[in-house]
């Protein structure tokens, strides 16, 4: 089966924020003193994400981007927000917002519990919308930046390390719990390996561990983070303050932490090491309960691996910001002596350069050894499987499992073949708020789904203004191929194992029950549902090309099923949803559904035979329009927009719940001239509101008919009204994922009213 890759990644947390950006004039960003310049050799320029932008000076770049400009070279992750307080502000005003806060009775600031009096004194002891904010929402007004160091894509990539080896152990304690249990007859043991699956056991296999073991422990460090909060020059002293006070509290781990205090770039940072060695000597108290889980070797390796363990925990000021730190030495703290030798004076952030003059709400950028690592490291379900093979290796309780040791392991290096097709480079991204919110990514992770080159010849079929979604890409071929023997691998070992395990000696209730089921779809189904299968994947598959698009409209007729009164019927509008690719192999295609009829024929007797009812395998009616033919079962509700059908002809197919729809778009596509290469997704919510507000008239006239004598009350329907009104702020949501000049490019934006 063709393996669809439908990935939309859409910050959600920026949807609010967009939703009442009013076009009002350009907001720059606000001016950022820069650090004082000092020549110093320049330190290695890390490789980054290029993009076609006009080139600007490290201090232009300083001035618009912020703490970065205070960050060395070697930084690897930065996370900047900005302009916290306005943000908030956007989505306070937002009409969704104040429809779900009226809908929570918190409307109008919360007040309207308030008599009037009370409201108007209320209003007049607001500060003034032009005020500077105080107290801690200061250190969120104006931006804060989140930065990570030299190390911090190693470091990741040993938690993650821990993490896959982590799953390996669990699955392999199930697997010998049930390996135990088929020797016992006894499910007792499996039941309680599933309920302690984070106990002593599991800790004492990863400290045993030669890939994630004391080893892996010993390398492990807190890596170079910095909180960074800009403030005004008269708040700063007091939002220093505030966190100094937190970090405060470390004082009383009495007998764990140590007072620093050091001094970088000319400011004093103060605050507490969390001490690895003190920490250690605590562990030692407890050490005949650790000898009790592991040899005493491993004891003292995993002490003396704690005691080099420091936390430093620290604050400070530079320039205009109050600045947390984190780290595993105070060493770790340092900050760029001149611009020039910053951050952004590399190439690392000149993906900027074009939207800095924008009203900026985040910059990310990502170094491309950070992610490298996070992607190398993550793993997969090979981490699960190669745990439940070794768990079984070498039983005797289970019979022959050689056919699914191999299996196992057919699924982990199926996994590893589609993982190869990945690619990586370092990522920058770049959101705004320009006719709503717009982001730019440059670079990231490719995992090889889509074909960057080839046209997508389907473009155009998103372009009524009643589609409400719209989704076009082109497969690679070489991704779709990997990607069907992996998912085969995943179904064919899933069944060996649950065939296996309907054959132990358990005789539990539930037990048995599954042992019925496996039974009877062994020996009655599996050959029909593995044709059936074969013939869809493989079939269906090799007989369409690798370009889809995914339609949806509001333009269809309500169905005219039982319930549904016939005013809705006539009046009412329902969605219409097609997916289209192109026919490579008409013939084979024709072939592969015969089988899918017999097969699906084969299963309706078996289960009239079994139910004792005969079960009459429909047969499909066709029709021939414009050289299409369409397929379709003939049902009394069915009309000719809502009529779940497949239409093919020599160059389209569709598979529609509509055949008004499917002529409608392969007609289209057989004419289109427009193309566009890579991912394209829409949502339309200018189509989606008016469809509501249609909707919910035919059911204002149709109320006693649909919920009985007592209709919606008038409280509901104004909630309704209220959240379709809501609507009126978003317009349109547009992602375009595609190459340009070798670098992977994804744009999105959230447009609103």
């Amino acid at each position: 089966m063709k393996k669809r890759a439908f990935w939309f990644l859409i910050p959600v947390a920026f949807l609010g924020l967009s939703a009442c950006d009013k076009k009002k004039p350009e907001v720059k960003a606000p001016e950022v003193p820069t650090v004082a310049e000092t020549p110093v050799a320049a330190a290695p320029t890390p490789p980054a994400p290029v993009a076609k932008a006009p080139v600007l000076s490290p201090e232009e770049r300083a001035t618009k981007l912020g703490f970065a400009q205070f960050m060395p070279q070697d930084t690897e992750v930065v996370m900047s927000f900005y302009n916290g307080v306005k943000s908030v502000d956007r989505i306070k005003s937002s009409k969704i917002w104040k429809a779900v806060a009226m809908q929570m009775g918190l409307d109008d600031g919360g007040m309207t519990d308030l008599d009037e009096a009370s409201q108007e004194a209320a209003k007049a002891a607001e500060p003034p919308a032009d005020a500077e904010p105080s107290g801690p929402t200061a250190m969120f007004a104006k931006e804060i930046t989140i930065t990570m160091g030299k190390t911090t894509g190693e470091q990741a990539a040993n938690l993650l390390t821990m993490n896959r080896r982590m799953s390996y152990f669990q699955m392999r304690s199930l697997a010998k719990a049930l390996v135990v249990a088929a020797k016992s007859g006894d499910s007792s043991a499996f039941e309680e390996t599933m309920a302690n699956q984070y106990g002593p056991e599991l800790f004492k296999d990863l400290l045993a561990d030669p890939e994630s073991g004391i080893a892996t422990f010993e390398k492990m460090n807190m890596p170079p983070m910095y909180f960074a909060f800009r403030t005004s020059e008269d708040q700063l002293a007091t939002s220093a303050q505030q966190i100094a006070s937190v970090v405060g509290y470390l004082a009383m781990m009495e007998g764990m932490t140590e007072p620093v205090e050091i001094e970088k770039s000319g400011k004093k940072f103060a605050g507490y090491k969390i001490s690895g060695a003190k920490l250690s000597a605590t562990i030692t108290d407890s050490r005949d309960a650790m000898d009790e889980m592991m040899d005493p070797a491993t004891t003292d390796k995993l002490i003396a691996a704690v005691a080099k363990k420091d936390i430093v925990i620290l604050s400070g000021t530079i320039g205009n910001y109050v600045v947390l730190f984190m780290g595993s030495s105070a060493d770790q703290l340092n900050f760029a002596s001149d611009v020039k030798q910053s951050l952004v004076a590399s190439d690392a952030l000149a993906f900027c350069d074009a939207y800095v003059s924008k009203d900026l709400a985040s910059v990310i950028y990502g170094e491309k050894n950070a992610c490298d690592q996070v992607i190398a490291y993550a793993g997969g379900l090979a981490d699960m499987t190669n745990g439940i093979r070794d768990g079984l290796a070498g039983s005797d309780g289970l019979g022959d499992i050689r056919d699914i040791e191999a299996l196992l392991r057919m699924v982990g290096e199926r996994e590893a073949a589609l993982r190869k097709l990945a690619s990586n480079d370092a990522v920058g991204i770049a959101a705004f708020f320009e006719d709503g919110l717009k982001v730019e990514s440059y670079g990231g992770s490719d995992y090889g789904a889509v074909d960057w080159k080839s046209p997508n010849r389907l473009a155009a079929l998103g372009d009524s203004a009643d589609v409400v979604l719209f989704a076009n890409m082109t497969t690679e071929a070489a991704y779709d191929e990997k990607a069907r023997a992996y998912f085969d691998s995943l179904l064919e070992t899933s069944y060996a194992v649950a065939m296996k395990i309907s054959e132990l000696p358990l005789e539990e209730e539930k037990m048995a029950q599954f042992k019925e089921m496996t039974k009877l779809f062994d020996t009655e189904f599996r050959t029909d549902v593995v044709a059936m299968w074969d013939a869809f994947s493989e079939g269906c598959g090799d007989s369409l090309g690798n370009e889809s698009a995914l339609i949806v409209d509001l333009n269809g007729s309500v169905p005219a099923l039982p319930g549904i009164p016939q005013a809705v019927v006539n009046e009412g509008k329902f969605p219409r949803i097609s997916i289209i690719s192109p026919v490579t192999d008409r013939a084979k295609l024709a072939s592969s559904w015969e089988k899918m009829n017999a097969s699906s024929t084969n299963l309706l007797t078996k289960v009239s035979k079994m139910t004792g009812k005969e079960i009459p395998m429909q047969k499909p009616i066709s029709s021939d329009k414009g050289g299409y033919t369409t397929w379709f079962y003939s049902l009394p509700f069915f009309n000719d927009d809502f009529m779940p059908s497949v239409t093919v002809g020599d160059q389209w197919f569709a598979a529609s719940t509509s055949k008004n729809q499917a002529l409608d778009l392969l007609n289209k596509a057989a004419a289109s001239k427009e193309t566009r290469t890579g991912l394209y997704f829409t949502m339309n919510f200018v189509a989606l509101q008016k469809f509501s507000r249609e909707s919910l008239e035919v059911v204002k006239k149709n109320s006693a008919a649909i919920f009985g004598e007592e209709g919606m009350t008038d409280q509901q329907m104004k909630n309704t009204e209220n959240l379709i009104d809501a609507m009126g702020d978003l317009d349109k949501l547009t992602v375009n994922a595609r190459r340009e000049g070798g670098v992977l490019r994804t744009s999105l934006h959230f447009k609103t009213r």
